[in-house]
C-alpha cells in the first residue's frame, strides 16, 4: 500500500480576516481532499491490476466444468431426459444461466467486472488529479494567495500534460467513439500518428478509447492526439511535491498537522 504523507505547518491560517482564511482554508482542504482520494485510487488500481482473474485458476475450471455438466443433466431430466435436437440450444443457454447465478450467488465476480476494475479506479484517480488541478487553480487567483500557488499550478500542467484532454475524452465518450472532437458542434477528428509499445499507426488514423498500457491510461483526445496520465506512484510524488509547497506557501499558526491520520 502507498502511503503519501502531507504535513501542513499549522492548524490555522494566519490573518486577520477571518472570511479570507475560511475561504482558502476550505480551498486548501479540497486540495487535500483530492490528493488522498487520488492516493487511494492509486492503491486500489495497483491491487485490482495484480489481482489473478478467477477464470485463470486451473482448479476453478475444472470444478466450472463438472458443474456445468451437472446443471446440465439436471435441465436435460426436465425436458424427458431426451431432448431432441432442436431443444439442445435451449439447454445449453438455460444450463449457462443457472450456472452463472449460482456462481454469482457464491460472491464470484463476472468477467466483466474483473476486467473493468483497473479502469474503473484509473478513472478515479484521473478525475481526482483534475479536481486537484482545478481547485489549485481557484486558489492561485484568489486575492491574496502568494505568487508561488500560481507557480506551482503551472508545474502541474507541466507535470500532467495530457490531463485535461484525456479527461474531457473520458467524460465524452458519446462523442469520440463517434469520431468527434469537442464543443457545441463538434468537428470530425483528425487523427494524429501514434507511436507506442500497445499501437504503432505513423500516419495516424487510429482512435484509442478507454485504454491502459501499463499503468497509463489514456485515449484520444479532441484535437486528435493521443494523450495518456500515468497511474503510478510516480505521479503521486510529483502532486506531493506541489501540495506541501502550496501548504508551506501560506502563514499558519499553532501545531503543525500530519495526515493523513490512521
Amino acid at each position: 500500500m502507498y502511503v503519501f504523507e502531507i504535513i501542513t505547518p499549522g492548524t490555522w491560517l494566519k490573518s486577520e480576516d477571518r472570511d479570507w482564511s475560511w475561504k482558502i482554508g476550505n480551498l486548501l482542504q479540497s486540495l487535500k481532499s483530492q490528493y488522498f482520494e487520488a492516493n487511494l485510487a492509486l492503491n486500489l488500481f495497483t491491487e485490482a491490476r495484480s489481482a489473478r482473474p478467477s477464470f485463470a485458476d486451473r482448479g476453478n475450471w475444472e470444478r466450472d466444468a463438472q458443474r456445468r455438466n451437472e446443471i446440465r443433466q439436471e435441465v436435460e431430466q426436465q425436458y424427458g431426459g431426451f431432448p431432441g435436437h432442436e431443444q439442445l440450444d435451449e439447454i445449453h443457454f438455460e444450463s449457462e444461466v443457472r450456472f452463472k447465478r449460482e456462481k454469482w450467488s457464491n460472491g464470484f465476480q463476472p468477467r466483466e467486472f474483473e476486467h473493468n476494475l483497473p479502469f474503473i479506479y484509473a478513472r478515479a484517480f484521473l478525475y481526482a488529479i483534475d479536481s486537484f488541478d482545478k481547485f489549485l487553480g481557484v486558489l492561485s487567483r484568489e486575492e491574496g494567495a502568494p505568487q508561488i500557488v500560481a507557480e506551482l499550478h503551472a508545474q502541474a500542467g507541466e507535470a500532467f500534460p495530457d490531463l485535461r484532454g484525456v479527461r474531457n475524452t473520458a467524460q465524452h465518450l458519446e462523442d469520440r467513439s463517434r469520431g468527434l472532437g469537442a464543443g457545441r458542434n463538434p468537428k470530425p477528428l483528425d487523427l494524429k500518428p501514434v507511436e507506442n509499445n500497445m499501437v504503432s499507426a505513423p500516419n495516424g488514423g487510429v482512435l484509442i478509447l478507454n485504454s491502459l498500457n501499463g499503468s497509463k491510461y489514456g485515449s484520444t483526445m479532441a484535437d486528435g492526439h493521443y494523450g495518456e496520465v500515468d497511474v503510478s506512484p510516480e505521479s503521486m510524488e510529483r502532486l506531493q511535491k506541489i501540495l506541501q509547497q502550496a501548504l508551506e506557501a501560506f502563514e499558519w499558526h499553532g501545531p503543525k498537522q500530519h495526515g493523513p491520520s490512521v
